[in-house]
């Protein structure tokens, strides 16, 4: 698992002024919250958040964030708000865990290896399921769930339960929901 941190700052001010001016100077307005924490109003760099978002790209957005001098706390990225025709970021919600908090949250999927049916019968390997909900610990967490295809004809599936098996982590889905499949 990739280890990216994001500094923040504390923000005193709430509401659509302060928010304003602080994404004119370029940061990006936030909030960090769990299960044994106060709400607390933060904001990052937009730069920053950018590249740490390029970087996570199709994996679980499990982030540190960090505060000064303070120690970093894991954290996962429950919502990030854009505007919808400039796309800048306007807000981010951080979920903070504990690192020995149980976490459940939904993990990429990704094929690797071309599909027997793709190659030998002119099939498409389709993604039923481009995620699956998982539960585990923090340091736990994959990054992305990575399931061989080779041997799928077309007509086949592979469901939740023949995804392989990862230490503490446990799949919430039903086993019988198909992940990934080969088409005419």
């Amino acid at each position: 698992m990739k280890d990216l941190t994001i500094n923040v700052a504390r923000r005193e001010e709430t509401g659509t002024g302060p928010s304003s001016r602080l994404r004119r100077e370029g940061r990006v307005p936030a909030v960090a919250y769990g299960k044994s924490k106060e709400p607390t109003q933060i904001s990052v760099d937009s730069r920053e958040l950018a590249v740490v978002l390029r970087e996570i790209g199709n994996s679980t957005p499990l982030v540190k964030i960090k505060e000064g001098k303070s120690k970093a706390s894991t954290s996962i990225i429950q919502e990030i708000q854009r505007h919808p025709i400039t796309d800048r970021y306007l807000h981010v919600d951080f979920r903070e865990v504990a690192d020995d908090e149980q976490v459940v949250l939904e993990v990429p999927v990704h094929s690797r290896g071309e599909p027997w049916g793709v190659k030998n019968e002119s099939g498409t390997l389709e993604y039923v399921s481009h995620s699956v909900s998982v539960r585990a610990l923090p340091k736990n967490i994959p990054d992305f769930i990575d399931c061989d295809v080779s041997e799928l004809r077309v007509g086949d599936l592979i469901h939740i339960k023949e995804l392989p098996e990862l230490e503490g982590v446990e799949y919430l889905d039903h086993a019988e929901q198909p992940v990934f499949t080969v088409i005419v």
